[in-house]
């Protein structure tokens, strides 16, 4: 089975639903493999590579909130994180841009494994949302992809060039076009069941189940999501 997943690295939701995702596939009796294909989707594209804002300025500027709301808000997104084990720093999160972030990820996706590759997804969310790194610093992502077991001088090689850039606009285009797509995390399922935003548990495990036991899962209404970050913003 193929899940196609849209997400990114600026996106507080997808970390916290992929690895929810990553809990349920564990939990669940595995009748045959799980592919995870990993699709960019820049919120903002038009972001700096030095910051100019945090997340906590960026909740207020963007969503028209003062700071003791935008500070709630921060904290129930925190709280939903700590749920599946992740320690979120919000307020310390740099806006930047993440284009070489998911070209990193298109150059690994032909030279690592499947687990190798899930390990640097999560390590680059990671560096965001928990230790208030700096993303769009071309040397950190070597670092991360060097720990990761990929080659540095490949990596600035590739960091240096246009490669990879086409692609990662071309996952955007794919799924900007679907009438169904709001939000990202946006995961699509063989049967093209989509489920996107904040997901259940049970509604990922429904799902997987269904799959696992051969039924026929285009039926199966997803989530109407109500939280998630797509063009327009995060809907928090």
């Amino acid at each position: 089975m193929i899940i196609k997943i849209w997400s990114d690295f600026q996106c507080p939701y997808c970390y916290i639903e992929e690895k929810k995702l990553e809990e349920v596939i564990h939990s669940i009796e595995l009748t045959q493999p799980v592919r995870l294909e990993y699709k960019a989707y820049q919120l903002n594209p038009t972001a700096p590579v030095v910051p100019v804002q945090t997340m906590l300025s960026r909740f207020m500027d963007g969503h028209e909130m003062t700071r003791e709301h935008a500070e709630r808000r921060m904290a129930k997104i925190t709280r939903m994180a700590t749920e599946v084990g992740l320690t979120y720093d919000m307020a310390n999160v740099k806006v930047c841009n993440t284009m070489d972030a998911h070209r990193l990820m298109k150059f690994a996706s032909g030279h690592l494994t499947p687990g190798q590759l899930s390990k640097l997804n999560f390590r680059l969310f990671k560096a965001t949302f928990e230790e208030g790194l700096l993303l769009s610093d071309r040397e950190l992502l070597v670092k991360i992809g060097e720990e990761s077991g990929l080659d540095a001088t490949a990596i600035r090689l590739v960091l240096a060039s246009e490669e990879y850039k086409e692609e990662v606009k071309q996952d955007a285009e794919e799924v900007d076009v679907r009438t169904d797509f709001e939000f990202v995390p946006f995961f699509l399922f063989q049967g093209d069941v989509a489920l996107q935003g904040v997901v259940s548990n049970e509604k990922f495990r429904e799902v997987l189940t269904a799959a696992m036991q051969g039924a026929d899962i285009s039926g199966i209404d997803s989530d109407t999501p109500h939280e998630g970050c797509g063009p327009n913003g995060c809907s928090i």
